[in-house]
């Protein structure tokens, strides 16, 4: 069957790749100075006139009927080719609306249940880097703060900083990107292990590359700062504030209602294998879920608004297998900008084992959109296109 049509082709294929991957051995250097000098293609930061509209708007309530109908639509759409979806479409002052339909084990036959969670992947990095975030506003972490004192033995551990390892610029290799990584479950500090034993791609700071080796060091730094597993920091900090009910961090045996990923419409039977980006990407959770954090984070319900704005500045252009896709690269955050399709987007894509997902916020459209589909082979952008094309075509009738 043919994948979901969309005008920006070429840029969703790439997309598809981001936050799954973090391939590139290139650059590296014999040493590296205390003060880098970055040396990859120009940074964006998020234009002014985004921080302009009004993020207190709420999002309660439900969008109209017949803007309901033109959604669900779309989503029927996109189930001739993803056995089942999570989608969230949320209009600041108007309402929201969300659905998951399909088939959670299409091997089974068996039909998704109404909250029933996908696995998430990396728009883990996002609430990771909120954490992170709110420990420095509290003063219990600095920004420049090196990695030394937590991992003395890394390469350039006492010049990677925790800036660095938000924004991917630490030069360490991702674990995932290695022949040996495997599909067992890794424990955080073994999935780091694999990354750091690898000689740096580039001095930190002069360059950027996507690293789950990095964010799995944040999950650590978490822990140890809060004296308490990340998953119940995660859930005192963001999950039960925010009333994120149906969203939880993968941990190895134990059992959550996930529905299964699938591969070319094949079920993937890979459980454990969705513990190990821990920090990085284990996350479970709805589309609806995903709009709801997004939405308290751009209304400064998670962190000061100066913060969230630092978030989105000086993003490097994401490279490697990322080359081309118009995405750059924040503090756990990702920019878009696709003139032929959405536009500018701010959000968090992800991609793992049998799951594909997005959330972001459009400017020019005033909407939070949120897609998870349980296919690997299915980008969750296509998603997110059909669902913005069928709202412009709704405001254009109206």
């Amino acid at each position: 069957m043919p994948p979901l049509k969309m005008s920006s082709a070429a840029l969703f294929a790439a997309l598809q790749l981001s936050a799954s991957l973090g391939l590139g051995l290139a650059h590296a250097q014999p040493a590296c100075a205390p003060s880098p000098v970055y040396a990859d293609p120009p940074m964006r930061s998020a234009p002014q006139a985004v921080w302009q509209k009004d993020f207190s708007r709420p999002i309660g309530g439900e969008l109209s009927a017949e803007l309901q109908k033109a959604l669900g639509d779309a989503l029927d759409k996109m189930l001739q080719h993803v056995p089942a979806a999570s989608v969230a479409v949320a209009i600041p002052g108007e309402g929201m609306w969300s659905a998951t339909r399909g088939l959670a084990n299409k091997a089974t036959s068996t039909p998704v249940t109404a909250d029933q969670p996908f696995q998430v992947a990396s728009t883990t990095k996002t609430f990771t880097a909120a954490v992170v975030l709110q420990l420095i506003g509290e003063g219990k972490l600095k920004p420049g703060d090196t990695i030394e004192r937590w991992f003395p033995d890394a390469p350039n551990a006492r010049l990677i900083t925790i800036e660095q390892l938000l924004r991917h610029t630490s030069g360490l290799v991702s674990f995932n990107a290695l022949p040996s990584f495997g599909t067992a479950y890794r424990s955080p500090a073994e999935a780091i292990a694999l990354g750091t034993a690898q000689r740096p791609q580039f001095c930190p700071g002069t360059g950027w590359s996507y690293t789950n080796t990095g964010y799995a060091m944040l999950g650590l730094i978490v822990e140890k700062t809060e004296g308490m597993p990340l998953s119940d920091v995660l859930a005192r900090r963001l999950l039960k504030p925010l009333s994120l009910a149906h969203t939880a961090m993968r941990q190895p045996g134990v059992a959550l209602p996930v529905v299964a990923g699938h591969a070319g419409g094949r079920p993937v039977d890979a459980p454990d294998q969705y513990a190990t980006p821990y920090a990085a990407g284990a996350l479970a959770s709805t589309a609806s879920d995903l709009v709801l954090f997004w939405h308290a984070l751009l209304a400064g319900k998670v962190l000061p608004d100066a913060t969230v704005h630092r978030m989105f500045t000086d993003m490097p252009p994401m490279l490697g297998p990322y080359a081309g896709s118009n995405a750059f690269y924040g503090m756990g955050v990702q920019m878009y900008d696709v003139p032929d399709g959405p536009g500018l987007m701010l959000g968090h894509s992800g991609g793992i084992e049998g799951f594909t997902s997005i959330v972001a916020y459009v400017p020019a459209d005033d909407v939070y959109i949120a897609v998870s589909f349980n296919e690997r082979n299915v980008a969750a952008e296509a998603g997110l296109w059909a669902l913005l094309r069928a709202l412009r075509a709704y405001r254009v009738l109206r």
